[in-house]
């Protein structure tokens, strides 16, 4: 019979295609089908639940990186798409299957495989301690990767070709839904708003209202600086040093609102709704944008908000930005697939989760003396703008711990300085300003204030004041006159026209007289542990006496009603914006501040309700210390069981501590954490809350399973 021949007619053209394969509108949909199926597992389901799930401890926001995202979905999609077309016959089967198997393998890692290997915080992950899961976790894949191979040479793909489109739909829309319902619950971008160091530099050349707030200047400080220094009393000509000044309240969180606009905190709510309030209600910048002044606050972002950008030129919404949106992606991109590659791939794709932070733009203004100095020289000075009238405020860290300034105003270890140098320093850099104001025409008609947002004795009742009205140029002099900030408020309110009867108090600082007897108030937070309590005071005394400050109203801000359940692996904080950890706290915790709660007395208790309890094996605490104030032996107890012994020494101050806490030790689902400092006198106990020895300052607590931490 001899050899056969191919079975066409003679004329027709050979067929394209090997017998029985698909053609190529079938390899289409079939490679478009499996290919959208992966591109949206790995490039755009993958990150968007990582973003999603973490967004309230990631800075950027959806918008940020949905662009990027897409792209690559799409990218990704129309590459394996292409080839899975182009390809025919057995190289096509093969490759939808392999297609397929590392889908299936991506989603199994992704969804059930992944072990706990703590926190991406820049420690190195030992991966020798994962041999043993690494082998079966790479046995898992070589099945999900072998298995559709397998099916497709002996099924065939005619046979398996709806399968797997099906299951590739099915899982489309699986992730689909789940990604919709994140979306649902994702609060969009949080209305944040941050201060620029935008125009910061700048004054006008006609008119000028100039606030230096230098924190935590006490008037003892000042009065031990202009005694070392009496020369500077030449460098402040027209100034008035108000020697009887009472603060706002104390300390900063509770004084900045209330220089910036004379409301106090007064209603239930967090310090965010405050701030809001403060804005949705404010009357004296309303009059300074009436005025037509250019208004540039740099202080601290948070007692700003949203409402503040109708009248603060240097206010940006939605907070920080991105300034490479390719090396955010890239980086998000590695996360992800940290995520879903096999064990022994991962170490390529570890990663420290603060690497996102170099994509962020280093334009917020932040309290950096000795910065601020060196941009200032750098700049050449103020830039003397044509706009007819500016506001400024510039908020300086003054006498604030910690210490960093020479008494040039330059950078220096803090071993090597004080705080009379810090001090100093901060004068200096002042000097340079305000000489620079007088060389260019700009100190005589400007109205400046030179201040503490508060004092450092007592309740920090008693700041620093210093006012030069515009024309004044007189020598240097004291005033006794019973002033309060309150006071301040009205007065810049007057200086842009405004009605300064509604700010404040009303009055402003050349309506006090010396020697005139009135009642000011002072508000400060007398609640501790998971209470914030706004007090009122008022005095008709000296602002130097605090003994004489008399409480006369409470304000109840926040209580312990209402305790959230405690989500394992959430970060909480004891700053005072935020306090997340503060509503756990029952004892032994005073009221927070700006960073961090002090501990005091003997004892201390946490007390947290943990959502959706595991049923069996260990929690991880983990805790930063930010100071140890006396050091003392620390015992931490979870119901009779000592779960942390430690022996705190000023070494301590930033370190960060964790132990391990059985699950079984829970009661009731909640977790029970007893403090115990075997140094402070157990007289301590008998001393009202917020007067009791202080042991540490804690700044973030976080509990987790397994060992994680984030």
């Amino acid at each position: 019979m001899g050899n056969e021949t191919s079975k066409h007619t003679p004329g027709q053209a050979a067929p394209s295609e090997p017998t029985g394969a698909p053609g190529w509108k079938r390899r289409l949909v079939f490679a478009a089908v499996v290919s959208a199926a992966m591109a949206f597992t790995l490039c755009f389901f993958g990150p968007l639940d990582l973003f999603f799930n973490n967004h309230e401890e990631l800075w950027f926001h959806l918008q940020d990186i949905i662009g990027g995202v897409a792209v690559t979905s799409l990218l990704f999609f129309a590459g394996a798409t292409l080839a899975g077309t182009l390809l025919r016959g057995r190289p096509h089967s093969v490759y939808m299957a392999l297609l397929f198997g590392c889908l299936l393998g991506t989603w199994v890692q992704g969804s059930f495989m992944n072990k706990n290997y703590g926190a991406l915080n820049g420690t190195s992950i030992n991966w020798g301690a994962y041999t043993g899961y690494g082998v079966v976790n790479t046995l898992v894949w070589m099945v999900c990767i072998a298995l559709p191979l397998i099916l497709m040479l002996v099924l065939k793909e005619k046979k398996l070709r709806p399968v797997l489109i099906f299951l590739s739909c099915a899982l489309i829309l699986m992730q689909g839904a789940s990604l919709a319902v994140s979306y649902i619950n994702y609060p969009g971008v949080k209305s944040t708003a941050s201060l620029s160091k935008e125009g910061i530099y700048t004054l006008s050349k006609k008119e000028n209202i100039v606030l230096f707030v230098l924190d935590t200047l006490d008037e003892r400080y000042y009065r031990d600086f202009i005694k070392d220094n009496p020369d500077y009393k030449e460098v402040l000509q027209g100034f008035t040093q108000y020697d009887n000044a009472l603060a706002p309240g104390a300390r900063t969180q509770v004084a900045m609102p209330l220089i910036l606009s004379g409301l106090p905190r007064t209603e239930p709510g967090t310090f965010t709704d405050y701030i809001n309030y403060t804005w949705e209600h404010q009357t004296l910048f309303r009059d300074l944008d009436k005025a037509g002044y250019d208004v540039r606050l740099f202080t601290e972002s948070k007692y700003v908000a949203p409402p503040a950008a109708d009248f603060v030129d240097n206010l940006v919404l939605s907070g920080n930005h991105v300034t490479s949106h390719f090396g955010l992606t890239k980086k998000l991109y590695k996360l992800t697939l940290y995520k879903y590659v096999p064990h022994f791939l991962k170490w390529r794709f570890w990663m420290y989760t603060g690497d996102f932070d170099r994509y962020m733009a280093d334009n917020e203004y932040s309290l950096d003396d000795a910065k601020f100095n060196k941009n200032f020289q750098k700049a050449g000075g103020f830039t003397y703008t044509g706009g007819d009238r500016a506001f400024r405020l510039y908020h300086m860290m003054g006498a604030h711990k910690r210490y960093t300034l020479t008494t040039k105003g330059n950078r220096t270890k803090e071993k090597q300085t004080s705080r009379r140098r810090q001090v100093k320093g901060c004068f200096t850099i002042l000097k340079h300003m305000l000489e620079d104001m007088k060389k260019n025409g700009a100190y005589e008609n400007a109205s400046i204030f030179i201040l503490a947002d508060h004092g450092d004795k007592r309740l920090c009742q008693w700041p620093t004041l210093l006012y030069k009205p515009a024309g004044a140029a007189g020598a240097y002099r004291t005033s006794d006159a019973p002033v309060s900030f309150l006071d301040l408020t009205a007065t810049v309110d007057r200086l842009a026209g405004g009605d300064s009867a509604k700010v404040g108090s009303g009055r402003t600082l050349d309506d006090i007289k010396p020697g005139e007897k009135r009642t000011r108030n002072f508000y400060y937070n007398i609640g501790s542990n998971a209470t914030f309590v706004t007090g009122e005071f008022a005095t008709t005394a000296h602002a130097s006496d605090g003994d004489a400050l008399k409480l006369v109203k409470k304000y109840q801000v926040s209580d312990a009603s209402s305790i959230p359940d405690y989500q394992l692996g959430t970060k909480l904080s004891f700053a005072g914006n935020v306090a997340t950890a503060n509503i756990y706290c029952t004892h032994g915790f005073r009221t927070a501040t700006n960073t961090t709660t002090h501990m005091e007395g003997r004892y201390g208790q946490l007390v947290i309700p943990i959502a959706s309890p595991p049923s069996d094996g260990k929690l991880k605490v983990t805790m930063k210390i930010s100071t140890v104030i006396n050091p003392t032996p620390m015992e931490i107890r979870v119901g009779n069981q000592l779960v942390c012994q430690r022996k705190l020494t000023k070494k301590d101050s930033q370190s960060v501590i964790s132990f391990l806490v059985p699950v079984s030790g829970l009661k009731d689902g909640k977790l029970t954490l007893d403090f115990t400092f075997p140094g402070i006198p157990e007289q301590e106990e008998d001393k009202d809350a917020g007067t009791r020895m202080r042991s540490i300052k804690v700044s973030t607590l976080c509990v987790s399973q397994d060992g994680s931490a984030p």
